[in-house]
């Protein structure tokens, strides 16, 4: 089982009683607004989790969704995970969602560098990417932080939610040392 401690937070692989808390933010369709997905019904929420459970028992190992729990209390407020590319296995992609009750207190950013070490240590990952909505400017802030870079910009890339949504790129390569 996967524990990843940082400072504030404890990200852990789901458990199956973990939906509730999940579906808590999974169904606000107003938070959703950037994402592909959602809002999920309770049924979505418990197929998702059922199906990080799953992935976790993989071998190899592709697929690492984690819920990111506050140490101090133990409350679950949010998620993040890791996806190694199938036909390269030193690039990966990665994404995360805070409950909006908990925005706008680094935890993204705490959790993603926290995710992001793990993986490059653990699994020799040396290429990053993550991608959002150009109108999300907050999940912008978190991949500068956690030192991506914008590669590109795809313009119309997605019709979601009664739009086409323009996507940023983000990229970071980490250059082993010899």
């Amino acid at each position: 089982m996967i524990k990843i401690e940082t400072e504030r937070l404890i990200l852990r692989e789901y458990q199956k009683m973990d939906w509730e808390w999940v579906h808590q933010y999974a169904k606000q369709e107003s938070i959703l607004i950037y994402e592909a997905w959602g809002p999920n019904t309770e049924d979505d929420t418990k197929a998702f989790i059922e199906q990080s459970i799953k992935e976790r028992k993989e071998v190899p190992r592709r697929a690492f969704e984690l819920g990111i729990v506050l140490k101090n209390n133990k409350q679950l407020i949010g998620g993040c995970g890791f996806r190694i590319n199938v036909n390269n296995k030193k690039r990966g992609n990665f994404g995360y969602i805070i409950n909006p009750t908990y925005w706008n207190k680094g935890y993204a950013t705490e959790a993603s560098k926290g995710l992001l070490d793990f993986m490059i240590t653990n699994h020799a990952i040396s290429e990053i990417e993550a991608t959002c909505d150009v109108l999300n400017l907050a999940s912008k802030r978190v991949l500068e932080k956690c030192g991506l870079q914008k590669k590109k910009l795809i313009e119309k890339d997605v019709e979601m939610k009664g739009r086409f949504r323009d996507t940023f790129v983000f990229e970071k390569i980490i250059i082993e040392a010899n």
